[in-house]
């Protein structure tokens, strides 16, 4: 069912009837032209605006777009617009090259990520900027525009869920012979004769997570050919799932005596996946749990350690414990007690792990999204886990995803 219109419809009582385009002889545009906008209410961190007084069906053809640097450019040659004037198309032959995509059964959409919508003052020029694009094409146009980092901003795919469900009429998208353009491409320094590297991969991934054909604009309006490009840091398409649960193999992960007491420190980098790995690993075999995220405090930590002990049952400590000073207040009650102390190191690196943080908050509602401080943090100050400290054995512990293939699927997506 479609949105209700919000109160923002631009749409006048007794609207005058005019051509799709402008007089090419009329240099600059009144400022109150008539807008050819309605636009959605509905999600409170996108904008979503569709052309007026054009009737848009269903299709099964979707030919999606990125809008800056890729439809158009500023006209004062800036990174980013000064006001919604401030635009020129990024080839002459667009408004055309639209109108025939949507001749030949093409649902035309356009997909931007807009962070600097952050004031009333740049939302409303925002929208007399799409006023004016849509007034330059003939045909009729869906237009998204993520205002935040969450799970509408690519190349998370929120936008073109909503566009399908809300904006489609219920037909269903062919996903092999539907497309994206943009120009987040993850193309290198260099990749044309005086460019610069692309500010990220973003658009590429959109449509890799949809599953859709991608193209940059040199290939798409100007026949240009593919260069190189890379996905970035991390991919998760790419990521092994058979790699072994952890290292060394030669000793089993859990002492075989079940009267033999231990503890257990974890190391590891926040979302490495280690409470995961207790859970299924470690405690259902009867050790103590410890988290100063569920105890709030190191003390409380501490004494519950201590209490596990001194009645001799096994104990793991889940924290980061990235530096050899905080490591050392656990090795020393270990020998207090003495019991030995073995280290799981998990080895899940930075960009793993930045994956891992995004998917668990868009998958699981009710996990927090952590801050880039906080892996920042991390980073700075750790030191690598060594026997040196008092260590029994050091396990590394591999990354290996834990949930049903549908979960894995949605795992595999990128989320940055």
């Amino acid at each position: 069912m479609k949105r209700n219109l919000s109160t923002e419809d631009t749409e006048q009582k007794n609207p005058k009837k005019i051509h799709p385009f402008f007089d090419k002889d009329n240099k600059e545009r009144k400022t109150d032209s008539i807008m050819r906008v309605k636009w959605f209410s509905g999600l409170s961190t996108v904008l979503i605006a569709q052309s007026k007084g054009i009737k848009d069906p269903g299709r099964s053809k979707v030919a999606a777009f990125d809008l800056d640097s890729t439809l158009i450019v500023t006209k004062s040659g800036r990174t980013f617009a000064k006001n919604g004037g401030d635009w020129k198309w990024w080839h002459n032959s667009i408004p055309d090259r639209l109108a025939e995509l949507y001749k030949e059964g093409y649902k035309i959409v356009i997909f931007s990520n807009q962070n600097g919508l952050n004031s009333a003052q740049r939302i409303a020029e925002f929208k007399r900027k799409v006023s004016y694009i849509f007034d330059d094409i003939p045909v009729p146009v869906l237009l998204y525009a993520a205002m935040k980092k969450d799970r509408y901003r690519k190349p998370m795919t929120g936008m073109w869920d909503d566009m399908i469900k809300e904006h489609n009429d219920g037909i269903i998208v062919d996903l092999k012979h539907s497309f994206y353009v943009g120009d987040a491409a993850g193309r290198p320094d260099g990749w044309k004769s005086q460019t610069k590297k692309d500010h990220s991969c973003g658009d590429r991934k959109f449509a890799k997570n949809i599953k859709i054909a991608f193209y940059t604009p040199e290939v798409f309006f100007s026949n240009e050919k593919e260069v190189g490009f890379s996905w970035g840091d991390f991919d998760p398409f790419a990521y092994s799932m058979s790699l072994p649960l952890f290292t060394p193999t030669s000793t089993p992960l859990l002492p075989e005596n079940e009267d033999h007491t231990e503890m257990i420190l974890f190391v590891g980098r926040p979302a490495s996946g280690k409470s995961s790995f207790a859970r299924k690993h470690v405690i259902p075999s009867g050790y103590t749990y410890v988290n100063q995220d569920t105890l709030k405090t190191k003390t409380k930590c501490i004494k519950a350690c201590e209490e596990s002990l001194s009645g001799d049952k096994s104990v793991v400590i889940d924290n980061t414990n990235g530096t050899i000073e905080t490591r050392a207040e656990f090795v020393n009650i270990a020998q207090k007690y003495d019991v030995p102390i073995r280290c799981f190191y998990f080895v899940a690196d930075e960009h793993l792990c930045r994956h891992n943080n995004y998917y668990r908050h868009i998958t699981q509602g009710d996990r927090d999204l952590l801050s880039e401080i906080v892996f920042r943090t991390f980073k700075s100050r750790f030191q690598e886990p060594t026997l040196e400290e008092g260590f029994t054995e050091i396990k590394k512990i591999n990354f290996t995803f834990d949930g049903t293939e549908d979960d894995l699927s949605e795992w595999r997506k990128w989320y940055l």
